[in-house]
């Protein structure tokens, strides 16, 4: 790499509002402290002498505290370990306030590796930008990303921020600059609406949306399954098919514009601490670019993406299985890119299946031997693995015989017999939800 390509962070130290520390550093190990020798000196006596490392590295910058007496603080919260840093977020070392900015450096700009490439393509540097927000601190972290808390400095709106920390595969960038750009299409109240879409200063793609308070459809379901009276009584059989006619209202919504999910499962589905139920997770959606038999004026405009309308943009491989293991229809798991309503209806099924019997339709010691089961059809009926378990509270035998017949219909190994539309699973959860 050509020396000038090197990219360069801009380190600010400040203490009591004045700047005591400013300098353009090259990707590194820097320790920060009092002490003359250290690579970033700061003045001030309740810094130690070796305070904290920090890291700048090619695409991502990183800070440690060295058991320093007055800490380390990322977002106000005193840190523990290594910790992960972001633009616009709130550093202190000690007193000390400490600031980060990427230099652009212009001959990187043009490097033709594929990510940055593909980066460029769906989000030219025209909408770049995330200096209008402030990272308040840290939600979760997954493999290929993390959500953050970010405060709107115009409108002091706080937002969930989700941004790619992974940017090395042209596919992996498309799909998520996909989600962002297919949900923010989509208006349904259990559909988390996006706000904006970016890259910051590391070049790294985000997204904002709404923040909720909640948990997961899976944490609910294992607290019911571990016995936590709260879980029980809260999510009784009832609620629980309320819950599932939700998800299927968002569902049904989405093909209406011809979008399919393609990832439906428990995890992708977020619950609110007041009855709100929210399908999240749309970055393996397909839009099919046809209107469903029984669409109505709602369809009038169908979601893209530039993932799929842009001809030179990057593609799924074909013949790959894409979704979860446990709840991706046969054909999915077969690798088939014929996709309809009855795939999503299938993992539907799946996630019903889950709510009654607290544990997944399919299991195996991989995913191979999982899909291996899916595409067989090897699935115990859901009576027979409820044989020696609970009912849900409120749920009594002859409502779990009228679900599991609607779990069978839902998930049979052929799509053609399977329930035509989302609205015709529905339809007899509604009812049974009204006769408990």
């Amino acid at each position: 790499m050509n020396p000038k390509q090197i990219p360069q962070t801009e380190v600010t130290a400040s203490y009591r509002g004045e700047e005591i520390f400013r300098a353009v550093l090259p990707p590194g190990e820097y320790v920060l402290g009092r002490a003359t020798e250290a690579s970033i000196p700061l003045r001030s006596q309740n810094v130690s002498r070796r305070h904290a490392v920090l890291t700048l590295n090619y695409r991502d910058w990183m800070i440690e505290d060295l058991n320093s007496s007055n800490g380390t603080k990322v977002g106000g919260k005193r840190i523990r370990e290594v910790t992960l840093l972001f633009p616009n977020q709130e550093i202190c070392v000690g007193d000390v306030q400490v600031e980060l900015r990427r230099m652009v450096t212009g001959p990187d700009d043009d490097v033709p590796d594929l990510h940055k490439a593909a980066l460029l393509r769906f989000l030219p540097r025209d909408l770049q930008g995330e200096n209008k927000y402030r990272i308040r601190g840290l939600i979760g972290m997954g493999g290929m990303g993390a959500v953050l808390e970010a405060e709107e400095l115009a409108t002091r709106r706080v937002v969930a921020m989700k941004i790619m920390l992974n940017t090395g595969n042209a596919e992996t960038v498309a799909r998520f600059v996909a989600e962002a750009q297919i949900t923010a299409q989509m208006s349904h109240p259990n559909i988390l609406p996006i706000y904006d879409l970016s890259v910051n200063a590391q070049e790294k793609p985000f997204y904002t949306m709404k923040l909720v308070r909640g948990e997961t459809l899976t944490r609910a379901l294992e607290g019911i399954r571990d016995g936590k009276d709260e879980a029980g009584m809260r999510y009784s059989f009832v609620e629980l098919m309320k819950i599932f006619s939700k998800i299927c209202d968002a569902v049904a919504y989405a093909h209406l514009k011809g979008v399919m999910h393609r990832d439906l499962k428990p995890d992708n589905i977020l619950l609110g601490r007041r009855g709100e139920v929210w399908v999240t997770d749309w970055g393996l959606a397909k839009p099919v670019h046809r209107v469903p038999a029984d669409a109505d004026a709602d369809a009038s405009v169908i979601i893209t993406s530039l993932r799929h309308t842009d001809p030179d943009a990057v593609r799924t491989e074909s013949g790959v299985a894409v979704g979860s293991a446990p709840y991706m229809s046969p054909e999915q798991a077969a690798g088939s890119d014929a996709v309809d309503q009855r795939t999503d209806v299938y993992s539907l099924g799946a996630i019903l299946y889950q709510m009654i019997a607290l544990e997944a339709p399919v299991t195996g010691d991989d995913q191979w031997e999982v899909m291996a089961k899916v595409i067989r059809g090897d699935i115990p009926p859901l009576a027979t693995r409820m044989r020696d378990k609970p009912l849900p509270s409120s749920m009594d035998a002859r409502s779990l015989e009228r679900i599991s017949e609607i779990v069978r219909k839902a998930m049979s190994k052929s799509p053609g017999n399977r329930y035509t539309s989302v609205r015709d699973l529905s339809a007899p959860i509604s009812a049974e939800a009204s006769l408990s």
